[in-house]
């Protein structure tokens, strides 16, 4: 099973990573994930990972893909405002009972593709040790990763914008210090020079470690905290803008959009009627 670290390392790796996939990385290297991961595989027997969705990929609700012999796998989405920026993927799990019938279709296929006896049953090992689960019981088990899918997609960004040991300290300093004067009009330039780091050194150590600009990172900062702000019945969507840092109310209105996919009356209106109470906090 690759964990999420293996996976992380791989993304790493790779010169080609874009920054949703970085934005995954650390979000499938979060406490809130990894803690929710081992207790999902604690409960369920079953491995849990976190990929990046791709540019295309617009899954709304849960997928679940059957495979030979009753074994399946699911993918759930995780959304942020109307985007879905990842799949939470379930590992295998067979719906029924496993007897010499239901591998059969599986060595058929083997047979037909010219494997040897010896890798048939090596394949009917990892076969039996597929997990068992009533459809019931799995059925349940897909409605607690769509409501702790609910949860990630509110949380994503917060987990984004915080601090992590991992980082280095000047991309730490330089986050507390975008936080702490988000109200202000900001540029690269004094950011670099509060965190005694030159401008084009900044530039690219941010970037690789946030999978962000500078620029998209403040953007993203302040539309966060506009969404706490507009949760307050009272909070004019005009003086919200300001408040965060927006020099216009069409910059905070089409730099909303673009991050949520909603405009702020949307999404104070979803809000309102039935929207997550985890917003709030």
């Amino acid at each position: 099973m690759n964990t999420n670290h293996e996976r992380a390392m791989n993304l790493t790796a790779s010169s080609h990573i874009t920054p949703r996939q970085r934005f995954i990385q650390n979000l499938a290297d979060s406490e809130l994930f990894r803690h929710y991961q081992k207790a999902f595989h604690t409960l369920t027997s079953l491995p849990l990972s976190l990929e990046a969705a791709g540019e295309d990929e617009h899954i709304e609700v849960v997928q679940t893909r059957k495979g030979v012999a009753g074994v399946v796998e699911s993918k759930v989405p995780v959304r942020v405002g109307k985007n879905t920026i990842a799949t939470m993927l379930t590992g295998s799990v067979r719906l029924q009972p496993a007897n010499a019938a239901t591998f059969a279709p599986v060595a058929k296929a083997l047979l037909d593709e010219d494997r040897t006896a010896a890798e048939i049953r090596g394949a009917k090992v990892q076969f039996d040790q597929v997990p068992v689960m009533s459809p019931e019981r799995y059925e349940a088990a897909l409605a607690i990763l769509q409501s702790f899918a609910l949860q990630l997609g509110e949380s994503a960004h917060r987990l984004l914008f915080a601090t992590a040991t991992h980082e280095p300290e000047a991309v730490r300093n330089a986050k507390t210090f975008i936080h702490s004067h988000l109200a202000e009009p900001m540029s690269l330039e004094a950011v670099a020079s509060a965190v005694n780091v030159s401008p084009f050194h900044f530039c690219k150590l941010f970037k690789r470690s946030t999978g962000l600009t500078f620029t998209d990172f403040v953007n993203r900062a302040r539309v966060e905290k506009a969404k706490r702000m507009l949760m307050k019945p009272a909070a004019r969507i005009t003086e919200v803008a300001y408040d965060v840092g927006f020099q216009s109310l069409s910059h905070f209105n089409r730099s909303f959009r673009r991050i949520a996919d909603e405009s702020p009356t949307e999404f104070r209106s979803r809000m309102k009627h039935g929207g997550p109470a985890l917003m709030a906090a």
